[in-house]
């Protein structure tokens, strides 16, 4: 491409440039493509490989799962990029990318992302950002006023504990399984689960049962750090994610844990006081190589041999 003032002065209010030199710019991207879209062109489809991470220098693209003519979930805009994170873990399209009115975009390689990032520590914040975003949302009708609001725009609230739902979790650990690879930072994954969820759901009533899951999701909440984030994984589990933590640290904090879900009350709506819940919880550590799916995996097998050694109990 031709890396024209006005080019260079455009990509600088990208947050994927933001605060690169132009000669850092001019020698890495050099080589990317600029492309000219027609509004309704399909950019991309389900299954497709990401080959290029796509900066959209004019107009206004949307994101539609299913159908090419389905409602649009996530809308772009000018200064906005798409395809980081499946073209960083090599997976391939999930919906349509289309153009939404007429666009302009630049398409730069993979490789060029990568030798920009190992050569600017602010390409590699600039894109560490990017990816702890959630996608913009498609209901606001001024892009660039939007209110950033969760992923895709989707509903990523779990209406029975108030903790972030399993689709929320599955893209945001996602992110941040990806920002562990490119930092080479700590991070572990604790999974939690009530025991004898069967069981007291039985003697208790649905209603018992769910006002315990929403004591040990507030239970979570209070020993949660900071940086730290919880979801409703699956049933009665919950996921945790504790970013900077050595897999030391998290035994620390499933011990907390432990003792305070095992002090929790647990109270029915009318003040009726119920038995309190034990948990047991499985605890892995993040790394580079492996992807959330596989650190979920070993979290589950890990939660598993808690359970089988006696409830109330912790592993790794």
């Amino acid at each position: 491409m031709s890396t024209s003032p006005e080019i260079l002065d455009l990509l600088k209010n990208v947050p994927l440039f933001s605060g690169l030199s132009s000669e850092l710019l001019t020698r890495h991207i050099d080589l990317s493509r600029r492309i000219i879209l027609a509004p309704g062109h399909i950019l991309l489809s389900p299954g497709d490989p990401f080959k290029d991470i796509y900066v959209i220098l004019s107009g206004r693209m949307s994101l539609s799962p299913g159908s090419a003519d389905n409602e649009p979930v996530a809308m772009f805009g000018a200064g906005d990029s798409a395809g980081e994170m499946s073209a960083l873990n090599g997976s391939k399209a999930l919906a349509y990318l289309i153009a939404d009115t007429e666009c302009e975009l630049l398409c730069v390689d993979l490789a060029a992302i990568w030798s920009l990032m190992n050569d600017s520590h602010q390409a590699a914040r600039n894109m560490l950002n990017v990816l702890s975003k959630p996608i913009p949302n498609s209901k606001s009708s001024d892009h660039k006023t939007e209110n950033r609001q969760g992923y895709a725009g989707l509903n990523n609230v779990d209406e029975m504990t108030g903790l972030y739902n399993s689709q929320w979790m599955l893209h945001t650990f996602g992110r941040q399984v990806q920002r562990c690879a490119i930092t080479h930072d700590h991070a572990t994954l604790m999974l939690v689960s009530i025991n004898q969820f069967k069981p007291y759901n039985q003697s208790h009533g649905r209603l018992g049962g769910d006002q315990a899951l929403r004591t040990i999701a507030q239970t979570i909440l209070t020993c949660l750090r900071p940086n730290d984030q919880a979801a409703r994984y699956q049933g009665n589990i919950f996921a945790v994610f504790m970013p900077h933590t050595i897999l030391e640290e998290g035994h620390k904090a499933e011990q907390r844990l432990l003792l305070q879900a095992s002090q929790a009350t647990i109270t029915t709506p009318g003040g009726d006081a119920l038995p309190s819940v034990t948990i047991s919880t499985g605890l892995t550590e993040v790394h580079a190589e492996k992807t959330l799916q596989q650190l979920l995996d070993q979290a589950t097998e890990a939660l598993q041999r808690a359970k089988q050694s006696g409830c109330n109990c912790i592993n790794s």
